[in-house]
């Protein structure tokens, strides 16, 4: 941003004329940036900056005193015009062209899990809500409020806060939403006022929610305002698990440390300081700590769910199912490379899982690449009925029983494309052969399985069902353990054999016997 105002101004310099205002506003942005004499020498405003010498230090310095740089004016133009014109929101950062990163990613996939429904972002792009459409198409899940007024709309399953407002909106209604743009340090020092009821809600959260910061210097006023307001209504006390507040960064900044002493108040004292600071500091990045988050929502979903099966395992044994979905959860952040093309197959991977398991059939484009196991967090489903007799947690087990196969070394689990017209959830791969493994909730989804082709009778496929086997459906004989040279569809019920297995060994090798593994 600052290389590119810089640009702006220079090329707008009339040569040999020293009243031009292009050339006074760029004189005074570079004063913003507090050069030194030799540098300020060194920078020649008829020249191109990319030739200054001293152009990076200098755009350097002005990363944290952008709010400054944007309030230069230019005379004779509006006030808001570095931002609109030289940075020109509207086409940079509302960029169709612009792809969501893992970052992204991970935030809209959160949010479609019901884990993340209040979202505050001072970024103006529209990168999240690009991700979400991707994930899930048209669906309403989140509203995004760029202004006050849009909080009256109708809610949904998330909100997403842009306090600091949203260049997609802001060019497609720039009459209404240009204003709404701060980035200019006036606007960041008044936005308690004319901003009253974003700030009160924003106010609101931070009161009572515990929060994690992506990226977040915490450097503006409006930031740190909104923190300290929510301290005065109601302090976080000390100590505090989970922390009140957690940033992912390799080290803490002066911004942030201010914020911790602002939000802990009394609490925050020679003596607690340290073991605050300590706790509040993820020493991750956003582009590693949100896969990992995410894996930790998709198994700790899981590992609640086997627990809600009707003949579920006692508890040393339910543990053990509990592990499995756990080593399965480490083979796939070991086997992903995390970065953007990566993490959004793995998500498209999920997403077809879950269609398979449900409806017997891959994602429509009209739906998105991705189905949540849950639209709803662990503490919400628990006593959903609907839930219990999803077939979800049935699956779960089964998943579990594949991990512990994995940590046994029975097999090795690879995942299939979803673009392949028969692929699986997951090919399995053991001493006797290799086998494409499926899920299928009922009876209506393993129907649907057959009727599209995807499993055929002749394929070395193996279906695992939630509940009862359909009628029509052939099972491998009892006890014939191992393959017998042919290929074959072997299905097998989890509702069955939970019903008649209390222990997860015998569990497993009901498992291995009904799928000749």
């Amino acid at each position: 941003m600052t290389k590119k105002v810089i640009g702006f101004l220079q090329s707008r310099v009339e040569l040999g004329n020293p009243a031009c205002r292009f050339r006074d506003a760029l004189g005074r942005v570079l004063a913003v940036a507090g050069p030194t004499k030799d540098e300020l020498a060194r920078c020649d405003l008829d020249a191109d900056p990319a030739t200054w010498p001293d152009l990076d230090v200098i755009a350097g310095r002005l990363v944290n005193q952008y709010a400054q740089m944007l309030n230069v004016e230019v005379d004779g133009e509006p006030q808001d015009y570095l931002l609109w014109e030289a940075v020109d929101v509207p086409n940079t950062y509302a960029d169709p062209g612009k792809e969501p990163d893992v970052e992204h990613l991970c935030v809209a996939t959160l949010i479609v899990e019901g884990v993340a429904s209040e979202v505050v972002s001072a970024n103006w792009d529209g990168l999240v809500e690009k991700a979400l459409a991707e994930l899930v198409g048209a669906a309403l899940v989140m509203r995004t409020h760029a202004d006050s007024m849009d909080l009256r709309q109708t809610p949904l399953r998330a909100n997403l806060y842009k306090f600091h407002g949203c260049a997609v909106k802001a060019k497609a209604d720039p009459a209404r939403y240009r204003e709404a743009l701060i980035g200019r340090q006036p606007q960041v020092t008044a936005f308690p006022h004319p901003a009253a009821p974003m700030r009160n809600c924003l106010v609101g959260l931070a009161t009572t929610r515990h929060t994690l910061m992506l990226g977040l210097s915490a450097q503006d006023a409006d930031i740190q305002d909104l923190f300290v307001a929510g301290a005065k209504d109601m302090a976080w006390g000390w100590p505090c698990d989970p922390p009140a507040y957690a940033f992912s960064e390799q080290a803490l900044g002066l911004n942030q440390e201010a914020l911790l002493q602002n939000v802990y108040g009394a609490a925050y004292k020679p003596y607690t300081r340290a073991a605050i600071k300590e706790q509040a500091l993820v020493r991750a990045y956003a582009s590693r700590l949100l896969p990992a988050l995410l894996l930790h929502v998709l198994t700790t979903k899981a590992r609640f769910l086997a627990d809600l099966a009707e003949a579920r395992l006692p508890g040393p044994e339910g543990a053990r199912i509990a592990a499995g979905l756990a080593r399965l959860r480490d083979e796939i952040a070991s086997s992903n490379a995390w970065d953007d093309g990566s993490t959004k197959s793995f998500l498209r991977r999920v997403g077809y899982v879950m269609s398979l398991l449900h409806m017997g059939r891959g994602r429509r484009p009209s739906e998105g690449i991705y189905k949540p196991i849950t639209s709803t967090p662990v503490q919400q489903f628990m006593d959903d009925a609907d839930v219990r007799a999803s077939g979800l947690p049935e699956a779960s087990v089964g998943a579990g029983l594949l991990g512990m196969g994995l940590e046994a070394g029975d097999w090795s689990i690879t995942s299939d494309d979803p673009v392949l017209p028969k692929a699986a959830a997951a090919v399995l791969k053991s001493g006797t052969g290799s086998a494409r493994i499926y899920f299928s909730a009922t009876a209506e989804s393993a129907i649907q399985l057959r009727a599209l082709g995807i499993v055929e009778d002749k394929d070395d496929a193996i279906i695992v069902h939630s509940s009862a086997l359909p009628p029509t459906s052939v099972r491998s004989p009892s006890g014939s353990f191992g393959r017998r040279g042919k290929t074959w569809v072997r299905e097998v019920s989890i509702g069955a054999l939970l019903a008649s297995n209390r222990d997860a060994d015998m569990l497993m090798v009901r498992f291995r016997e009904e799928t000749a593994l």
